[in-house]
């Protein structure tokens, strides 16, 4: 398990370093590779889950096949078909999750061409005393 683990960080590690040129002088840890190397590393999960849910549902189904009565053959089917169902589920959160993570890391150099917007907001308040008014104004530029 550990000699996995392993070899999946020395991959994703390979992987974000390749993605970055040496000519670049920013940072390597960018929001949209850290959170393309996190969807990632969830696809990866979520693919390990659903392969151990189809084995727990292949070794019940096993065993409704077995069954002697028909009170515990409702039972384990029951368990059987939900834990084929997680595991379906589980297979398309985690293709959702590589597609999103393979397109954040391979989109990764957009980051540095983000224009930088104004989004403060002037308020000029007047007032005339003899006139008993208070005037505000709110201004943005757009």
């Amino acid at each position: 398990m550990l000699k996995r683990f392993c070899s999946c960080v020395l991959v994703v590690a390979l992987m974000s370093s390749s993605l970055v040129s040496g000519a670049e002088a920013g940072s390597v840890f960018t929001a949209r590779r850290t959170f393309g190397v996190l969807f990632l590393g969830g696809s990866a999960l979520m693919a390990k889950k659903a392969i151990d849910l189809k084995r727990d549902a292949d070794d019940i189904f096993e065993a409704y096949r077995l069954a002697r009565n028909a009170e515990n053959a409702s039972q384990l089917f029951d368990r059987a078909s939900d834990r084929d169902t997680k595991s379906q589920m589980s297979v398309g959160l985690s293709a959702i999750l590589l597609v999103s993570g393979l397109r954040l890391l391979l989109d990764s150099g957009l980051d540095n061409n983000i224009p930088k917007i104004d989004r403060r907001i002037k308020i000029d308040v007047s007032s005339d005393v003899h006139q008993k008014k208070v005037g505000l104004a709110l201004k943005r530029r757009f």
